[in-house]
């Protein structure tokens, strides 16, 4: 029996262009962009990141100096954050009425830019100032638990702080390691199709009745 769901917040609950800040860096750097991309690979400054081994001041400076020519903070800022669409209202009355029958939790690999962009986007866009607690029992994002997906720590740290069992938990992700990650652990781990609705994916699951 199900009591707990787990859901990833990029390309699940909120939508994303993944791809957007690539397209950004390269309209930036243009011939430089390629040996940018590698030198910032090499050094993990992503998953330094999102996991807090970088601060933010210090991130935005690896990006501004990953090219000879150097970016502002600026740009660079502007580019990081061009990755969001937006999360419609529906959702926000879906995961109202899942907390109603079930414990509803958020794990993202996240860093405190975008963190403080969501947050800006949910008060100006629809009000909450406070969108954590409004509708999750426990949110977990990767810089400030210092593990991300798809290492068995960070759900393993998930399940022992919100004390929950794994064969009683589902869990939603994009990334199909995620979800191996989390089935490894006896996790119902669910791929969620990037483009597609997961409303509509709970109601055929009978997570939630049909609309």
């Amino acid at each position: 029996m199900i009591q707990n769901i787990i859901f990833d917040f990029g390309n699940v609950l909120f939508d994303l262009d993944l791809d957007a800040f690539e397209r950004e860096m390269k309209k930036l750097l243009g011939e430089n962009f390629a040996a940018a991309r590698e030198k910032l690979l090499r050094e993990r400054v992503f998953e330094l990141y999102e996991t807090g081994g970088l601060t933010t001041e210090e991130f935005v400076e690896k990006l501004c100096f990953a090219a000879d020519s150097p970016l502002s903070p600026e740009q660079v800022v502007g580019a990081w954050n061009a990755i969001f669409i937006g999360m419609p209202r529906h959702r926000f009355e879906m995961l109202l009425r899942l907390r109603q029958q079930f414990k509803v939790f958020l794990l993202s690999n996240i860093n405190e830019l975008h963190e403080q962009w969501i947050a800006a986007y949910m008060l100006h866009e629809h009000g909450f100032s406070d969108y954590e607690s409004q509708h999750f029992d426990g949110v977990y994002f990767s810089h400030l638990i210092r593990l991300r997906k798809p290492t068995r720590e960070s759900f393993e740290y998930v399940l022992a702080d919100a004390e929950l069992l794994p064969e009683q938990t589902v869990f939603f992700d994009d990334l199909p390691d995620n979800v191996e990650a989390a089935s490894q652990l006896g996790i119902q781990g669910i791929w969620h199709e990037p483009g597609t609705e997961i409303r509509e994916r709970l109601v055929r699951m009978n997570f939630l009745p049909g609309f």
